[in-house]
């Protein structure tokens, strides 16, 4: 039963692999518009990658030659949320994307699927050593170390944190560390229904709890230990900040520093097995790599369509912003 749940849940994880390459270039789909006889289209060809905005006469009746142009310039950062229905709203889509993504995944993405399932088997085989091991060294200083890193995988603190970085970005002006709050709460949420789904289905009871590593109870919530949401939360967070501020050479490597030494603490603690801090990591990892990939790409475009009237044109006009 253990290897079914596996099997079906982590796959849900690793719907981020089709999102690890380079954000696509802003795709410019004018031809994809219907065919309007009566109707003259004209499309940009100035603008490259660094395009924000471009705008597309579709439709005009004129007596000199229609014009297109570009409405403003773009900035280096990617385009910001905000924190309104629609942002809650599509955690839930996104959520859905994530979970279906297996439907879409080619055979390099089962690939890294099988690796993520093949390395969480060995530590399967190996918990009941790697823990104590852990317990072995176990002493004060660790237990010390421990407590100031477990709170970085803990809600209570990463939400707050994440919202007062928030309303930093807000009230400064910052508009990249508005963003980067949105997606990291994002991230976090979702991670957390994976991860709850995970625990449930599964109930693997916690090493301090159980009779040895092979000790799954079923369904329940009573005190479950697959996979690890300190780890989970803590990489998903952490994955966030290390893609936007990855142009800083400090940030990634203090940021998944950082969410590693949470998932060692789990381990310290006696919380956690080595299984499920490995595949909380992954988790964490994936689940917020697809978030950041689908609000670079598809929720990062904005379209209008709007009447445009003059004395000697008359017509409609796309505005496509990316």
């Amino acid at each position: 039963m253990v290897g079914v749940f596996l099997i079906a849940f982590a796959s849900v994880t690793l719907g981020h692999a089709q999102g690890l390459g380079s954000i696509s270039p802003p795709q410019y789909f004018s031809s994809d518009l219907p065919s309007l006889p009566s109707l003259k289209k004209e499309r940009a060809v100035f603008c490259g990658e660094d395009c924000l905005s471009e705008e597309y006469i579709l439709a005009k009746k004129s007596t000199r030659r229609s014009s297109v142009r570009k409405t403003s310039n773009a900035s280096q950062d990617r385009p910001d949320l905000e924190l309104n229905t629609e942002y809650f709203l599509n955690i839930f889509s996104d959520t859905k994307y994530i979970f279906l993504s297996p439907l879409r995944w080619k055979a390099a993405d089962w690939i890294k699927a099988s690796l993520v399932l093949g390395t969480t088997g060995v530590l399967f085989a190996l918990d009941d050593d790697i823990q104590e091991f852990f317990q072995d060294e176990r002493s004060s200083n660790t237990d010390n170390l421990a407590e100031i890193f477990e709170p970085f995988g803990n809600g209570g603190y990463t939400f707050t944190g994440l919202a007062a970085y928030y309303v930093y970005g807000h009230f400064f002006k910052n508009p990249k560390a508005e963003r980067t709050a949105l997606l990291a709460v994002e991230s976090f949420a979702v991670t957390g229904i994976f991860t709850f789904a995970l625990k449930f289905s599964t109930g693997r009871v916690r090493p301090r709890s159980a009779k040895d590593s092979g000790d799954w109870s079923g369904p329940n919530f009573d005190d479950v230990s697959f996979p690890s949401g300190h780890t989970s939360s803590a990489f998903a967070i952490a994955t966030v900040f290390a893609t936007e501020y990855k142009n800083n050479p400090w940030v990634p490597p203090i940021a998944y520093g950082l969410a590693s030494l949470t998932g060692l603490s789990r381990l310290n603690d006696n919380k956690h097995w080595a299984s499920d801090v490995f595949f909380g990591a992954a988790l964490g990892y994936f689940v917020s790599k697809t978030v950041l990939k689908l609000h670079s790409n598809k929720k990062g475009r904005h379209y209008t369509i709007y009447p445009r009237v003059s004395r000697r044109e008359a017509g409609l006009e796309f505005a496509m912003r990316f």
